[in-house]
């Protein structure tokens, strides 16, 4: 039978020595209570002289307390595991974002000032980030000389990453880098999900747009101040600023120069993406080595709202911590019946412990 809990099954050893150590610790408690409860008692009376002055005096009624009170509180621990077992098809319903990721795939993301590639960086970096918001919808656009959407939104991560990783600078034929064809396309894909939804979903959305910077063509900033209507545009400069020298692709360096191989000096230009960002009412952020960069993103992500999407119906295993809990209360309310039976208990055993005299003339005394 499958069986899962709120934690990764692999964890499982982790949380059952916590747990023994929590009992263990309650145990040695209680413990500690009761030996506090019987040195009280010892100021009063001495211990073996107990059971003969106190009315059903003995310790071991005391007992059952302490095993119903460690038993209640394994059963509440393993509730607030969750566990999960027995099959069942269910829906669900998710808050989400809608982010669509628009990257650079001209030539000059080979540069290797950024190693392995601009490229190669950038879409760790988007693995990353999609590792982090695993509830939000992600959708791919790539561009170089034109913009073409690769994936669609969707919530299936292995889809989008499987796209994700087959793009290189080939994907688009045309050469030359369209910044602004690219946030047209996406603000196109958002106008006819608006369409399909009836209203507008601005504020559930971001266009997150990763790129050298280098403008060939078009108006950027113009074309990110048109698709802030429909989504917030953040952007994520790959590259050095200082610039590095790429080699043309060998059909550009064919039409420029007869075939002599040409380069050329490609550099990061922070700039426009800055002004893109600001046009779009997102925020800038520097491909960084490590996940600071990252972070940034997520923070600014985490600032757009969420809504309401209904998820895949599939067979899931359904939570079973109402047994548990159940179980602990019908411990406590054990614990407590317990209690209120303990003078009739200590009565009953008193009347046993009375000795019976027998005198010479034969009646018997109690």
């Amino acid at each position: 039978m499958d069986i899962a809990f709120a934690f990764p099954l692999n964890q499982w050893p982790i949380w059952l020595g916590v747990l023994i150590v929590s009992l263990v610790m309650l145990s040695a408690a209680l413990r500690i209570l009761d030996g506090q409860r019987r040195e009280r008692l010892a100021r009063f009376v001495e211990a073996h002289l107990a059971p003969r002055l106190l009315l059903g005096y003995d310790a071991r009624l005391r007992r059952p307390l302490h095993y119903l009170t460690i038993l209640a509180f394994a059963a509440i621990a393993v509730a607030l595991a969750e566990p999960h077992w027995g099959e069942a098809w269910r829906s669900s319903r998710a808050q989400t974002r809608d982010i669509m990721v628009v990257l650079d795939l001209s030539h000059s993301m080979r540069a290797e000032d950024i190693l392995p590639s601009r490229l190669e960086r950038a879409k760790y970096k988007i693995e990353a980030l999609s590792d982090r918001l695993r509830g939000d919808r992600f959708g791919l656009i790539g561009f170089a000389g034109h913009a073409s959407q690769q994936s669609p939104l969707t919530s299936d991560r292995s889809y989008f990453l499987s796209v994700l990783h087959v793009m290189d600078t080939n994907t688009i034929g045309s050469l030359g880098t369209n910044i602004a064809a690219a946030i047209d396309e996406a603000a196109r894909v958002f106008a006819d999900d608006d369409m399909g939804l009836g209203e507008s979903a601005r504020a559930t959305r971001a266009i997150l747009l990763i790129s050298d910077g280098e403008q060939i063509s078009g108006d950027a900033v113009a074309a990110a101040r048109s698709a802030s209507a429909h989504a917030r545009i953040y952007t994520m400069g790959v590259g050095d600023p200082r610039g590095t020298e790429i080699t043309l692709p060998a059909v550009r360096a064919t039409r420029l120069a007869q075939g002599v191989p040409q380069t050329h000096w490609s550099a990061l230009d922070e700039d426009t993406l800055i002004r893109i960002a600001e046009a779009g009412g997102g925020a800038y952020v520097r491909l960084e080595p490590d996940d600071w960069d990252i972070d940034q993103i997520q923070q600014r992500m985490a600032e757009i709202a969420t809504r309401s999407a209904d998820g895949q119906v599939a067979r899931r295993l359904t939570n079973r911590y109402q047994w548990p809990l159940a179980l602990a209360i019908l411990l406590f309310a054990a614990e407590g019946l317990w209690l209120v039976m303990l003078p009739s208990l200590r009565r009953r055993r008193a009347g046993k412990a009375i000795p019976v005299q027998v005198p010479a003339n034969g009646q018997q005394h109690a």
